[in-house]
């Protein structure tokens, strides 16, 4: 069997209304939307969802993303339990504290340390440490278990915080905490300095991803590649070949004559959270040239078995004898909103 699935959060756009005639030509998405089975699916978080494509289970909470991520970042196996606290910015709109992410923002490793100074002294108590391996990615190592429960950070971009904020058992106050953490942040000269600048101020950390490390999990792909580094850490974790994503279907090398692949194009999220149409629209026509026309000439030639076209609203299958479904009426992006409304 050679197959390939193919993770695409944000794939089918923001929510905006667009005409097909303001559409690009898509003829290799166009066919495995017409040629494809089709499954409506609901995935909230792109990063726990990549976390259950390799077979984890957040029943008892939350993924464990920091820990993963963790050792991603420093290559070194992170002991204990881990909580990301990635600097972000909350902004008050009519809608409510809506949260910004560093899609939006740069920050430089410089500032990112100075700040993280700044909050390490509020958790001096609470025996928890803020480490900064890169300046987007922060990570408490916690040295008791506070029973924390939080929400994705990108399954709420864009999104009032209100109604998502992270919970910990008594000895932790994890709302006072982040209160705690926005004063020292406002006091910061970093932000500021940025303000000045007209940059948007690190005004706010975002709790999530909490837990430990989990043991070596079953191996459920051949290979993996992506530009994500929770992937990576999960691909490390299942003993899984790993590989820097390519530009183009055709470079990726080494599959084999039997796989079982999982590819993740991670580029569609910021314009979907922050309803950037053009910047989509770029988007599609690159993945449409570079991924979905030499798989489709793949599928097409026989050279490969399944292709699986996971997004976060639906499942879309075709497989070497897709291309002989003439009945099959065509479809094309904008027949998805059917399923983005459900």
């Amino acid at each position: 069997m050679r197959s390939i699935t193919l993770y695409i959060p944000g794939l089918f756009g923001p929510d905006i209304a667009i005409h097909p005639d303001d559409l690009p030509s898509l003829p290799a998405l166009d066919w495995f939307l017409s040629r494809g089975e089709h499954q409506t699916v609901q995935r909230i978080s792109p990063s726990y969802t990549l976390c259950e494509l390799f077979g984890l289970s957040s029943e008892q909470g939350d993924h464990p993303v920091a820990a993963i991520s963790r050792l991603s970042d420093d290559n070194q196996h992170p002991e204990g339990l881990w909580l990301r606290a990635d600097p972000v910015n909350v902004t008050a709109d009519r809608d409510g504290l809506i949260l910004i992410d560093n899609n939006r923002f740069t920050l430089n490793q410089r500032d990112a340390l100075a700040l993280a100074a700044d909050i390490n002294l509020l958790f001096e108590p609470y025996g928890i440490s803020l480490e900064v391996p890169v300046p987007t990615r922060w990570y408490l190592r916690v040295k008791e278990n506070y029973e924390i429960k939080t929400v994705p950070v990108d399954s709420i971009v864009g999104k009032d915080i209100l109604p998502f904020m992270p919970t910990g058992d008594d000895r932790i106050n994890v709302i006072q905490l982040m209160n705690d953490i926005q004063m020292t942040l406002h006091n910061s000269d970093v932000n500021k300095r940025r303000e000045q600048e007209r940059q948007l101020p690190i005004n706010s950390v975002w709790f999530w991803g909490y837990g430990e490390l989990p043991k070596i999990i079953d191996r459920h792909w051949s290979f993996v590649s992506s530009d994500e580094i929770l992937a990576k850490g999960l691909s490390m974790i299942a003993a899984t070949p790993f590989q820097e994503l390519p530009d183009s279907y055709k470079d990726i090398k080494d599959k084999g004559s039997s796989f079982n692949g999982l590819i993740v194009l991670n580029s569609f999220q910021k314009y979907s959270h922050y309803h950037d149409l053009e910047g989509w629209l770029e988007a599609l026509l690159f993945v449409e040239e570079n991924w979905f026309a030499p798989l489709q000439t793949t599928l097409k030639k026989k050279e490969l078995d399944q292709l699986t076209i996971k997004t976060d609203i639906n499942l879309i299958t075709a497989n070497k004898y897709s291309q002989y479904k003439f009945w099959k009426k065509k479809k094309n992006i904008t027949c998805m909103d059917v399923d983005k409304k459900r």
